[in-house]
């Protein structure tokens, strides 16, 4: 498992116990909200080539 696996499943962990104690707002680590945020990017990336290609050529 890479380490930024690690620190979106630590993320995860935390927003679950977050939502299960009803709370509003929580501290999370800076380094891992970067990388969370890093792979949000690269997902929001990907998706936004594939609609591309996937879109019909107009003629």
């Amino acid at each position: 498992m890479k380490p930024d696996d690690l620190s979106f499943e630590r993320v995860q962990r935390l927003v679950e116990r977050a939502e299960n104690l009803r709370m509003q707002s929580a501290a999370v680590p800076v380094k891992d909200l970067r990388i969370l945020l890093d792979v949000c990017e690269i997902a929001f990336a990907q998706r936004t080539m594939s609609d591309i290609k996937t879109e019909p050529e107009v003629n």
